[in-house]
């Protein structure tokens, strides 16, 4: 489907970061009584009758219709009558069961809009072939329904610990039995993460070096005064000329020496 038709789809809802979806879609896992339990039976969850979303716990209605009903769109979430209602195509609640990646993958999208958007007089639906980015998620990601959902979809479905272990994002997307595209971005976050931890371990350990020749002692760390540009927290330690974060692995100039760089 062409973008202008996916970007319909889509709306404007609260600021979420990457992070905090994730950390939703792990709090409903925890509901479900499912941590670390894969793969995860996304039909049986939907028919579960019950949902916590972030205005309270609300009754789950499941209803699955014959595919003319829902035409261009897969499944749709809303709110009626006080109860959270997802509506799904007969096509993808029966792929999902036999195992296809992208049929779970919509249904889990559809309990992301369910967990985090599903409000009064508003629909949210995924379009059926709908693929990559829609313009809100490219303009301001953290502020779209559809890039939420998305986010929150993966994490439900990937058990992070596991997916660490793997080698690839064929064996992420075999193992959870997600898509191609979703093991791929889940394999990408991992390994940025795991970068930026060993960044922060050599930033201290460097700290800890500079601050021996100095003749300091490593007591207590003295974070600089100035907060760090990336992550705005408070943890800048010197390096020589430089700073570094402890937070974020963040590396710069220091301000105090000349104009701050973007990093290094």
């Amino acid at each position: 489907m062409a973008d202008d038709d996916e970007e319909e789809n889509d709306r404007r809802v609260t600021r979420r970061s990457n992070s905090e979806c994730r950390d939703i879609a792990a709090s409903t896992k925890s509901y479900y009584r499912i941590v670390r339990l894969w793969p995860v039976n996304i039909g049986r969850i939907l028919r579960s009758g019950k949902i916590r979303t972030l205005r309270g716990e609300k009754t789950l209605i499941y209803e699955v219709v014959t595919d003319d009903v829902l035409g261009n769109i897969d499944a749709k979430t809303e709110l009626v009558d006080g109860s959270i209602k997802i509506t799904a195509k007969k096509s993808v609640d029966s792929q999902a069961g036999w195992g296809a990646d992208r049929a779970r993958m919509t249904l889990a999208h559809e309990l992301g809009h369910a967990v985090m958007h599903a409000t009064a007089g508003a629909i949210d639906n995924r379009a059926t072939g709908a693929a990559g980015a829609t313009t809100l998620s490219k303009i301001n990601a953290s502020e779209s329904a559809e890039h939420q959902a998305k986010v929150f979809a993966s994490a439900f479905l990937i058990d992070d610990e596991r997916a660490a272990e793997l080698a690839s994002p064929i064996e992420i997307s075999t193992e959870f039995v997600v898509s191609l595209a979703a093991g791929e971005i889940c394999y990408e976050r991992i390994q940025q993460e795991r970068e930026r931890t060993a960044t922060v371990a050599r930033i201290i350990e460097a700290n800890n070096k500079f601050q021996s020749l100095m003749g300091k002692t490593q007591e207590k760390k003295k974070y600089l005064q100035m907060i760090c540009i990336a992550c705005k927290c408070q943890t800048l330690l010197p390096l020589g000329t430089k700073v570094g974060c402890e937070t974020c692995g963040y590396v710069g100039d220091n301000p105090e020496n000349g104009d701050p760089s973007d990093g290094s």
